[in-house]
C-alpha cells in the first residue's frame, strides 16, 4: 500500500512540476510504528471505556486497525520482493 500512495504521489508531482520525495520506510520501521499504534490506540480504547468517551474509543479502534495493517504489510514485504 505505501509503495502505491508513493507512485501515485509522484504522478502528482509530475503533473505540477513539482519535486517531493516520499520516504519509503523499511521492514523495522514499520513494525515499530506498528507498536506505537498499538499501544497508543489500546490505551486509548481504555480510556474511552473508562471515561466513557466514545471518540476515544473510535480513536483507539482506528489506532489498532492501523496497527494490524502495519503489521501485514511488514510481513507481505518477503513475499513481494
Amino acid at each position: 500500500m505505501i509503495k502505491e500512495v508513493n507512485h501515485a504521489c509522484e504522478k502528482l508531482n509530475e503533473k505540477l512540476g513539482i519535486s517531493v520525495s516520499l520516504p519509503n520506510p523499511g521492514k523495522k520501521t514499520r513494525q515499530a510504528a506498528s507498536v506505537c499504534n498499538f499501544v497508543a490506540g489500546a490505551g486509548l480504547a481504555a480510556a474511552g471505556i473508562a471515561l466513557s468517551s466514545k471518540w476515544c474509543i473510535v480513536l483507539g479502534g482506528i489506532g489498532v486497525i492501523s496497527s494490524v495493517v502495519l503489521r501485514q504489510e511488514s510481513g507481505l514485504e518477503n513475499d513481494e520482493g
